[in-house]
């Protein structure tokens, strides 16, 4: 094969890749210039709240279909076998919780920031802990959503890598900015759509060169790497279908149920049913799109089951091989090259764009609101695009330093990923118990934190090993050698993309007793490990302080409590009604605790811009 990969990418790919950048910028200019013009917070921030089902399930979408699913997930499922699937069956499972027990709490509220209901529900400090989260994990996060395509077209093409990361930023800033998240959305439909075409394009292609989808499925059953009945109950196991379905569940829950820029977009929906719809079909998206890279995976071992490119020393990480499959077998192809390069654009760009205009909204409602609370509508809306465009400057910083800052990145995503769990944990105990209080609810948090960085700290110090899946070289040819150029970005971009948290244990596998037994635990358990940490050890806080304390017991408005014995009436009520009365699932206010309550209900909602006494 040619060893120059530059020429790779030419007058059709150009092409297409333009004509991505001008219709993400034709639909903010679309949205700048039509109905209110972006010129109210509702709108700006909101959509006016009149979204439908289809457009916010694509944009949610759009979000999860990041580098991880378009390099990661085929890297991995190429090299461990297709357990991987099973995180299909989590996603549901969170999206039928989030739908059944967050989002009609959520949608009441009629918030903004979804971290106001932990200062309804708390306190202020515990809104402030969700806020600065949410910061260092986006903002460092975004800076390599920059990076990575940014270093892919300049080395196809030539192009210097500071004008591509100044193209990206400016494109994507300047529609989030005057499109409002309208714009946002109606960019990610079309992204997602890209994104999803370029898998489809490598499909097709596969099935063509070996006769059949039938013969690549034959292919990888008989290299073993058809795998989905791992049914063992070690935790320690990396991969296992319960591990994956029941501890996958608690990683999605962070994402779909509590995470800002997830639940600012159904929140944005019209109606409570048009945002549960939007929520299902986001649901059955996310099965196709956890497949999809699956199917890819299949595909590239169908092709080098035979001849492993990093064993053979043709890449130098086993992330680069999805870009070094479109190269390979897309050469001379016009067009495709681009499509995938197109391709991780628009996962790229529905990421920032998606993060941009979710930072404007926890800035202007947990910080400028709080600094400046009788701010006047008009100036407000001026903060909030503002603020998208600081934000997009800081991120292009964060671009051009990320090759230098790459560990410190890397440690630092480590670090607000085991944060994932514990912050799970508050909002399960504020929305599912009247017992829980905003001391006992800091001491969960502050333990199941100081376990997690433990628990991830030692993993990276003490290692695990693992069994790995054989990869053959026997069908490896020297003229079969292609310059790994291009491969560099990839590796960049996946190194500081995957969850950090969980790379020792993605990476090895071990079983071993004592204290290294837990830095074996698998990483598909530390969210569900830490949420329960959090969640008893605020709980049993909680009963002790406001034993020993009962004249400071805080009153807590039922309203901000899920009725979790609805949800879950098959099981909680076969508790006696005492039992539920005690453990916090029935309580009954007076008229001086609902008093009381509308009171503070009324005072935070008020700095918020909102009336809540309409629950």
């Amino acid at each position: 094969m040619a060893t120059d990969i530059a020429p790779a990418f030419g007058v059709v790919d150009y092409i297409l890749f333009i004509l991505l950048l001008c219709v993400s910028t034709s639909i903010g200019l679309y949205f700048a210039c039509r109905g209110g013009r972006q010129r109210t917070t509702e709108e700006y921030l909101m959509a006016d709240r009149s979204l439908q089902s289809f457009p916010v399930a694509m944009s949610l979408l759009a979000s999860f279909m990041s580098a991880i699913t378009i390099l990661g997930i085929p890297a991995e499922v190429y090299k461990n076998g297709t357990m991987w699937w099973w995180f299909a069956l989590s996603h549901v499972t969170s999206v039928w919780i989030t739908v059944s027990l967050f989002m009609p709490m959520f949608y009441k509220l009629k918030l903004v920031s979804v971290n106001a209901y932990l200062e309804l529900r708390f306190n202020r400090v515990a809104r402030l802990c969700g806020t600065v989260i949410f910061y260092i994990h986006k903002c460092l996060y975004l800076g390599t959503v920059v990076y990575a395509p940014c270093l892919a077209l300049s080395t196809v093409t030539g192009m210097s890598f500071e004008g591509c990361v100044l193209l990206v930023v400016v494109i994507c800033t300047f529609y989030t900015t005057i499109g409002g998240l309208k714009a946002v959305v109606w960019t990610d439909v079309f992204q997602m759509s890209v994104a999803l075409i370029g898998f489809i394009a490598i499909l097709i292609k596969g099935s063509i060169d070996h006769g059949g989808f039938t013969n690549i499925w034959r292919i990888n059953q008989d290299g073993g790497r058809i795998e989905f009945w791992n049914f063992s109950p070690d935790p320690r196991v990396r991969h296992t279908f319960w591990g994956i379905s029941f501890g996958g569940t608690f990683i999605w829950l962070f994402i779909d149920a509590i995470n800002q820029y997830q639940v600012q977009r159904y929140l944005a929906c019209k109606s409570l049913n048009t945002a549960k719809w939007a929520l299902y079909l986001y649901g059955i998206g996310l099965v196709l799109v956890t497949t999809l890279p699956c199917l890819a995976a299949v595909v590239i071992y169908a092709y080098y089951h035979k001849c492993d490119p990093k064993s053979a020393g043709r890449i130098s990480r086993d992330d680069e091989i999805m870009a070094y499959l479109v190269i390979d077998i897309f050469r001379g192809l016009p067009g495709l090259p681009g499509l995938f390069v197109s391709s991780c654009f628009s996962a790229a760009l529905s990421t920032m764009s998606s993060g941009l205009n979710s930072l404007a909204a926890l800035t202007g409602e947990d910080i400028v609101k709080a600094i400046w609370p009788n701010i006047s509508e008009k100036r407000y809306n001026l903060v909030n695009k503002v603020t998208v465009v600081a934000f997009g400057v800081f991120i292009a910083g964060m671009a051009f330093i990320a090759d230098a800052l790459g560990k410190i990145v890397q440690t630092v995503m480590s670090f607000t990923g085991i944060l994932g769990g514990p912050m799970l944990g508050v909002f399960g105990l504020g929305l599912f118990t009247t017992r829980a209080n905003s001391l006992g609810t800091s001491i969960g948090f502050a333990t199941s934190v100081i376990f997690g960085l433990w628990l991830s700290i030692g993993s990276l110090m003490y290692p695990a090993t693992r069994r790995a899946l054989p990869l053959s070289t026997e069908g490896c040819e020297e003229s079969d050698m292609i310059n790994s150029t291009f491969t560099t970005w990839s590796s960049m971009y996946t190194e500081t993309t995957m969850t950090p948290s969980a790379e020792p244990t993605m990476e090895n596998e071990g079983h071993r007793s004592g204290v290294l037994g837990f830095y074996s635990l698998s990483y598909t358990w530390y969210s569900c490990v830490l949420c329960t940490i959090a969640m008893s050890v605020g709980y049993v806080a909680s009963i002790i302080k406001d034993w020993k304390y009962p004249e400071n017991k805080e009153v807590v408005d039922p309203r901000l409590v899920v009725p979790i014995s609805d949800a879950f009436s098959w099981c909680i009520v076969l508790l006696p009604a005492k039992w539920r009365q005690k453990l916090g699932f029935d309580d009954n206010k007076t008229k001086d605790q609902e008093s009381a309550v509308d009171a503070k209900y009324h005072e935070i909602a008020m700095s918020d811009g909102k009336d809540l006494n309409r629950t």
